[in-house]
């Protein structure tokens, strides 16, 4: 079931059809760009152990983004900034609606205004039940937000409301300025993380019992009819009841859904002084500004495919974050943007060479550069080589280097007014694993999984860099020694019908996120101890201990690819009109076959089958390999074939089975195809031998081996100007939520009625 506001925006475009042209015009040459930042990490009237850290953050990064990088101009007069940070005003209530209305009482018909709130999230009873089919309105908790009194405990004072968001959405665009809004922040959840809170690591979320509203006050009859199973979050506040002559368009990203919460965590940042500093974000928006200064000219669409896949380069399997609104039009209305892969050199009083460019660019020591007389000058114009000595957020320092084509050169020698163009980066294929939390384990089960993860990571054979984090540290993998009947505890066994669970530990492998679950849907991978019921069976050296430690490598080994291979997703030597890839879904009981947005990670369920649409216009021949990563991180080679230059593959890939459930993932991966086809299903095995690298395996497939042996790589900056000897190559991903079945006839059993006529094979050529 879709989203209200999905039927609204698309009620308010049919309405408005003529109008688009003139809106479409105002976006691409706004008069004037306008910003709102609530970044609340202080919560004055609040404890303070529900505090935040990174929102103060946030807003310094966005803030300096839009005046200094942003593709259209931002006047720092036009940039209002709220929040904890030094010299701010506080986010309040009355201070947010103020700011508001002085926006809309400025703007243009043509003018930008980019909206952003970071902060804690909740719910509280709806005001009029009628406009939310879950009886609850999302808000946002202003600075002065205060604990519900006791003798009205269904209101939160001094909270931003979805409907008083609307309203002031509704004012801003009926004078005829196009809207982006988005919320770092989260409404509610369901599930509990089972790696313990920590300084690095927190949730944007406060449920509504630590705000003083009981649950009772929620209490009513349960909503009839179907739904899938995905709460929608404060969509309200962006929605239209009818539109009008001169309305603005509207872009809204939201950073999770009602029953999920979103994170801030510590992100390392390389500090001008070459020293390296943790420093709190939003995950949502550290995602958002991070693909835009890779690539400021996409459109919202693209840009949300970029966020979903930051979030399964992280292993964030949770939360699965929204995106609405006119998501084909340019981001900030700047449809002439270039790519972000080359930057104007600017050299320093003290002899040194920078580019404003650094972290979110995806710069970081090591990427190298080629460096331009001007910046239309092509690769083979290039007059040296410059490398990445350190990079800050927005910033880098560069220096000399070489290779077989490029000698030494000193910086003295760079002209005035030249340019540098991104042309290889670093791919640190590395998985972090944070050690189990020591409070409350049985000591011998911390022994024993210490020793484990000490013999993998002294494991020279084992197809994986490791990297062992504490308990409080972000990780790729969180480790928690929990048993079933903990789990249970944390709420993690709602709707299960048992009478008890296993009370024996178990060792955990949790997302990024830290979520456990009991429900088969949610449930991440978990591992008996040694000696325990069903354990691995101790067979050659090491006894139970080797053999519980030969298990966990080889799951660690399996996650290691999965997001490897999610790391290089956007990845790209292609030009955007080499080839044309979709994916298509039939769903049981359905004769048709629905292309699946990549934006909006598409819902599956067992009985489904999923389709790929593939045409080759890059002149050669091309290999395609889809895989398939599952919620527990297994890899399938679904789909293999070869197509000459103007083939086109039309077929049936795979159909999703009772297995399927939760967060899992298509990756594509195409290139240029050599003698012969190029099969990757060394990916799907537990092993691959280390010396795998030789002449012929150049470019993405050299990174995909390197990927499977475990070995930092280099390889061809995303979306760059690709050097024309190199084999070109490109690497796309898909999240996909499997939900529960609907019982209905399996699409395997129903002959689409699609005008398409199926072409090419799946099964190699």
């Amino acid at each position: 079931m879709r989203s209200h506001l999905s039927w609204r925006l698309a009620l308010l475009l049919a309405l408005a059809p003529a109008l688009l042209p003139a809106v479409a015009a105002g976006r691409a040459e706004a008069r004037e760009n306008y910003a709102l930042i609530v970044a609340n990490s202080d919560y004055p009237d609040l404890p303070e152990k529900y505090w935040l850290k990174g929102p103060r953050n946030d807003e310094t990064l966005v803030r300096d983004y839009l005046l200094g990088s942003a593709p259209v101009k931002f006047r720092p007069e036009n940039v209002i900034a709220l929040g904890s940070g030094d010299g701010l005003a506080l986010g309040t209530h009355q201070a947010i609606l103020d700011s508001l209305s002085r926006i809309a009482a400025q703007v243009r018909p043509g003018d930008f205004v980019y909206l952003h709130f970071s902060g804690h999230g909740s719910q509280q009873p709806a005001s009029a039940d009628s406009t939310e089919p879950d009886g609850r309105d999302e808000v946002f908790l202003s600075a002065d937000a205060r604990l519900a009194p006791p003798d009205n405990p269904r209101f939160i004072p001094n909270v931003l409301t979805d409907n008083e968001v609307a309203g002031a959405l509704r004012a801003i665009r009926k004078a005829g300025a196009f809207v982006w809004i988005v919320f770092d922040s989260c409404y509610s959840g369901t599930m509990t993380r089972g790696a313990p809170d920590a300084g690095d690591v927190a949730e944007r979320r406060l449920d509504p019992a630590d705000l003083g509203i009981p649950q009772s006050a929620f209490d009513r009859p349960a909503p009839a009819g179907p739904s899938d199973e995905r709460a929608v979050p404060m969509l309200a506040a962006a929605a239209d009841e009818a539109g009008g002559p001169g309305m603005g368009g509207l872009v809204a990203f939201f950073a999770a859904q009602t029953t999920e919460t979103t994170l801030e965590r510590a992100f390392d940042v390389a500090q001008p002084d070459g020293s390296t500093a943790k420093v709190p974000y939003g995950v949502f928006t550290y995602a958002i500004f991070s693909a835009l200064a890779k690539n400021p000219g996409m459109t919202y669409r693209q840009l949300a495919q970029s966020v979903l896949a930051s979030y399964a380069a992280q292993n964030l399997l949770r939360p699965t974050p929204l995106f609405e609104g006119d998501l084909d039009a340019p981001v900030f209305g700047s449809a002439d943007a270039a790519a972000a892969q080359q930057w104007p050199t600017v050299p320093g009083s003290d002899g040194s060479l920078s580019i404003a460019a650094g972290q979110l660019h995806g710069l970081a020591p090591g990427a190298r550069l080629l460096l331009l007389p001007t910046p239309a000058a092509s690769d083979d114009e290039a007059i040296g080589l410059l490398e990445v000595a350190s990079a800050t957020e927005l910033r880098a320092r560069l220096v000399p280097a070489s290779d077989d084509r490029h000698p030494l050169i000193s910086l003295n020698s760079v002209p005035a007014g030249a340019y540098v163009r991104l042309a290889e980066v670093s791919y640190p294929f590395e998985l972090t694993v944070s050690r189990p939390d020591p409070a409350g384990a049985d000591p011998a089960a911390l022994r024993a999984v210490a020793a484990a993860l000490d013999a993998i990571a002294a494991d020279g054979s084992a197809q994986l860099r490791l990297r062992l984090v504490a308990p409080d540290q972000p990780a790729d993998v969180r480790l928690a020694l929990l048993s079933d009947d903990e789990v249970a505890r944390l709420g993690g066994a709602a709707g299960l019908a048992a009478a008890a669970f296993d009370a024996a530990p178990k060792l955990w492998l949790l997302p990024a996120s830290g979520e456990v679950s009991l429900d088969p849907r949610l449930a991440p991978p978990s591992l008996p101890l040694p000696g325990a019921a069903g354990a691995a069976p101790a067979s050659g050296d090491g006894g139970p201990a080797g053999a519980f430690a030969r298990a966990l490598k080889d799951d660690l080994v399996t996650i290691f690819r999965a997001t490897g291979l999610s790391r290089l997703s956007g990845t790209s030597t292609f030009r955007p009109a080499d080839f044309a890839l979709s994916f298509g879904l039939q769903q049981a009981g359905s004769d048709a076959i629905v292309a699946l947005d990549p934006a909006q990670t598409p819902v599956v369920r067992p009985g489904d089958r999923l389709h790929i649409d593939l045409a080759n216009a890059s002149g050669k021949p091309l290999d395609v390999n889809v895989l398939y990563i599952d919620h527990d991180y297994g890899i399938t080679l679904i789909c293999q074939s070869h197509l000459a230059n103007g083939d086109h593959l039309f077929q049936p890939m795979a159909d999703l089975a009772a297995s399927d459930r939760g967060s899992e993932r298509l990756i594509a991966v195409l290139n240029e195809s050599g003698r012969d086809i190029t099969d990757l299903s060394f990916l799907t095995q537990p092993g691959l031998p280390v010396a795998t690298r030789s002449a012929d395996r150049a470019g993405l497939l050299g990174m995909l081996a390197d990927l499977g042996s475990g070995q930092p790589t280099r390889g061809p900056a995303p979306a760059a100007a690709a050097d024309a000897r190199a084999p070109r190559g490109a690497v796309f991903m898909l999240p996909l939520e499997a939900l529960a079945a609907t019982g209905a006839a399996p699409a395997a059993g129903i002959v689409p009625a699609d005008p398409r006529t199926p072409q090419g094979s799946c099964a190699g050529q």
